[in-house]
């Protein structure tokens, strides 16, 4: 991974990130998917919530997506302005064990808190493994969820 790639351990790209989040509003029409923006928000800090071992994850990571997958994801600028299949663990409702929106204010406080919690933990505190890449260190970590809140980000206008 080059050293310039955003990441959220990065302040200045923590900063951007929660300035964007802080913009949304329940209203904020997204561009392409079904989600809401407050399934939206659950949605990434569900994703954060792995890293920091606060949500089981039930899927296992195949050797491909181990080895192969998560250095390409990670070199990507962005992942593409489109609908991406969602890892069951994060479907909300019946279909995963994703966490369902609540309000929209309390959704995005959820969210904003799960960032301060990565970004704030201990560097030698090695994060939970993601369910679809497998062990991934801080800095991997940092990298994908900044690329994966980038992405919805956009999706809702932000």
């Amino acid at each position: 991974m080059a050293t310039s790639a955003p990441t959220l351990l990065a302040p200045t790209v923590y900063q951007a990130l929660v300035a964007r989040i802080g913009h949304l509003e329940a209203h904020s029409p997204r561009q392409w998917g079904r989600m809401s923006a407050d399934q939206m928000l659950c949605h990434c800090a569900d994703q954060v919530r792995l890293a920091l071992a606060q949500k089981p994850a039930t899927e296992t990571a195949s050797w491909f997506n181990r080895i192969i997958a998560i250095r390409v994801a990670l070199a990507l600028p962005r992942l593409p302005l489109r609908n991406l299949p969602t890892p069951r663990d994060m479907r909300q409702g019946d279909a995963g064990r994703g966490t369902r929106p609540t309000t929209f204010a309390q959704d995005k406080a959820l969210l904003l808190q799960t960032l301060v919690d990565f970004v704030t933990r201990p560097a030698a505190a090695p994060p939970a493994p993601h369910p679809a890449y497998g062990p991934l260190d801080r800095a991997q970590w940092g990298r994908f969820i900044y690329l994966h809140l980038d992405h919805h980000l956009r999706q809702f206008g932000g």
